[in-house]
């Protein structure tokens, strides 16, 4: 009888097991914890005293489980300040009356950036992951003044008016430039990056701020 039962009990048995290795979860890799560092390309809109797009990007790897080195660059296609246009508006309000003809001006400052700094990101496995970052680094701004009188371009004729621009409207120059922001990183190994930032360029005359909404795509690796 033992001899007739053993051949069952122990079918039996391994099928049980069988089962239970079918049944046993299959777990997913998690960038989050497998992920030493990352490549991003943002864009959007800055906001000064103009909107306009910015295009930049960023590399990054992880220093703890929830703190990030980042290195960032881009442009800023416009950083003039209302204080600046006022300014060349005065100056233009200055020809006309001494010259008697209309004399309009306008100014636009374009602004490549690079930045390093620190990102608290939240890991968690469910692909959500918010943060805060905070930087430092350099910012190149140009300012690129027009101005006209009757009509005609007099911007390399402006000595000859009684005009004479200073550093805070004129010319490319290198300045400290900080901020911070906050945002959401959406997805795993491929993932979105939907934020806000502050970036203060210590301009001349007066500093720069430069507000932006940024959406972005980048890699874990």
């Amino acid at each position: 009888m033992i001899v007739l039962l053993a051949g069952p009990v122990t079918a039996q048995a391994a099928q049980a097991a069988g089962a239970t290795e079918q049944a046993e979860p299959v777990r997913r890799e998690d960038a989050s914890t497998t992920s030493r560092s990352f490549l991003g390309l943002l864009s959007g809109v800055q906001i000064v005293d103009r909107a306009a797009p910015i295009l930049a990007g960023e590399f990054g790897f992880r220093v703890r489980k929830n703190l990030q080195l980042v290195v960032g660059s881009g442009r800023f296609a416009n950083v003039v300040t209302e204080s600046r246009v006022a300014e060349a508006a005065s100056l233009a309000s200055y020809i006309q009356q001494t010259q008697g003809k209309v004399a309009t001006s306008d100014i636009d400052a374009p602004a490549w950036f690079g930045t390093v700094g620190l990102r608290y990101i939240y890991e968690n496995a469910i692909g959500v992951r918010p943060y805060l970052l905070a930087n430092v680094g350099l910012a190149r701004v140009e300012f690129r003044p027009t101005f006209t009188l009757d009509g005609f371009d007099i911007g390399t004729l402006l000595n000859d008016y009684g005009v004479t621009l200073g550093r805070d409207l004129l010319g490319p120059g290198t300045h400290l430039a900080y901020g911070g922001g906050a945002g959401v990183v959406v997805g795993d190994r491929w993932y979105l990056d939907l934020g806000v930032r502050l970036t203060r360029i210590n301009t001349p005359d007066h500093a720069t701020n430069v507000r932006r909404v940024s959406i972005g795509i980048g890699r874990r690796f």
